[in-house]
């Protein structure tokens, strides 16, 4: 008989509080004044600040790889007396950073969804992947464990079974959870040393013995249930499909002038979308010294692609809305065969002017060209 590994719901708190003594742990927090809930680290969870793993997150903890501003060298500039019209650049070694981020502690992200954890897929591909990395973000993935919580609550925006993903979908989870009201059950268990290592530093909090089928029922009941609610939320799409169909309609300008006559470009769903990579370079310098840094940036904003001549190649709204549509169902599967929609819904949750892109895509494909 298979066996049931599980923690109990009224010990997790404490569980939580001894990870947190070798690991920075992050987590779904809910501000009681606002009730917005983002991931935030478990130092901040006091009288007005509460942990809720059933509820949707605000942001995605996509920052935690890939954060919104980030140093990536210091400089210099030396100027010899002796020899005026010389400059030289004087630079902080990037390798001195990097490993002070693989020094540092490692990260737990503990209630992070199944579509979060396949964007964490997204972000792998394009910065860890590749004859291009990103130092910076490899070293942070590499120092994070990821606990994922299924979805038993699911919300009329998300539709992650529509682009291949599922509620309990925990191939990219380090571990996987299923919500049983007093317990949580262990899923799935990769095998990573580091994971190995954090169960063994917290063993008194788990428990095992044999599952019964009373429970073998429930876990199939729980996961098909919310499969079920999950796909009537939005129609099945095949990816080949979906990317040749914006092929074929991507001039089309009527039509997508039609499609974000409401756009406003603001970027509000870029800002929470957990799968999007666009990011700027910048220099910051007070006197002889300075930093680069990167930061995020967005394909909707008119200066994105800017150039210094004046003339802008998608400068109208419909221009950069389209490009940001392929970029999710078109660009990135022609690439990689991994669409970088995964439906989490959040872009439809915060559009002042209510575009739902599940719309949007059902539109462009059911006009024939």
């Amino acid at each position: 008989m298979k066996t049931l590994t599980y923690i109990k719901k009224e010990n997790l708190n404490t569980f939580l509080e001894k990870l947190n003594k070798n690991y920075d742990v992050f987590l779904p927090v809910q501000n009681k004044a606002d009730g917005t809930i983002n991931f935030e680290s478990l130092d901040i969870v006091n009288d007005n600040n509460v942990i809720n793993l059933k509820e949707k997150t605000r942001k995605s903890p996509k920052s935690l790889f890939f954060p919104p501003s980030e140093n990536l060298f210091e400089f210099e500039y030396k100027k010899d007396i002796k020899k005026p019209d010389i400059m030289e650049i004087k630079l902080l070694e990037s390798e001195k950073m990097i490993s002070d981020e693989t020094n540092s502690r490692k990260k737990v992200i503990f209630g992070i969804k199944p579509c979060d954890t396949m964007a964490v897929k997204c972000l792998d591909l394009v910065f860890g992947e590749g004859e291009k990395k990103d130092p910076y973000y490899i070293m942070k993935r590499k120092n994070t464990i990821l606990i994922s919580i299924g979805c038993s609550n699911v919300f009329p925006d998300c539709f992650c079974t529509s682009v291949g993903g599922n509620p309990f979908y925990f191939d990219y989870s380090d571990l996987g959870l299923i919500d049983m009201g007093q317990n949580l059950v262990i899923f799935k268990l990769s095998e990573r040393d580091d994971l190995r290592k954090l169960l063994d530093e917290c063993n008194e909090f788990f428990e095992e013995r044999e599952i019964n089928s009373d429970e073998e029922i429930e876990i199939k009941k729980i996961i098909s249930e919310s499969e079920k609610k999950c796909s009537s939320n939005w129609e099945s799409v095949n990816a080949e499909d979906i990317a040749l169909d914006m092929e074929r309609k991507f001039s089309e300008e009527e039509m997508w002038k039609n499609i974000t006559r409401k756009c406003i470009s603001c970027a509000a769903c870029t800002y929470v979308c957990p799968t999007c990579v666009c990011f700027n370079i910048g220099d910051e310098q007070t006197g002889m010294k300075g930093e680069r840094y990167k930061c995020w940036d967005f394909c909707t904003n008119y200066y994105y692609t800017l150039e210094a001549s004046g003339h802008n190649p998608r400068e109208k709204i419909y221009q950069r809305y389209r490009n940001k549509i392929n970029c999710k169902y078109n660009y990135f599967y022609k690439r990689n065969k991994n669409l970088y929609c995964v439906g989490c819904g959040r872009c439809i949750d915060v559009c002042p002017v209510g575009m739902d892109i599940r719309e949007i895509v059902k539109h462009v494909r059911s006009l024939q060209k």
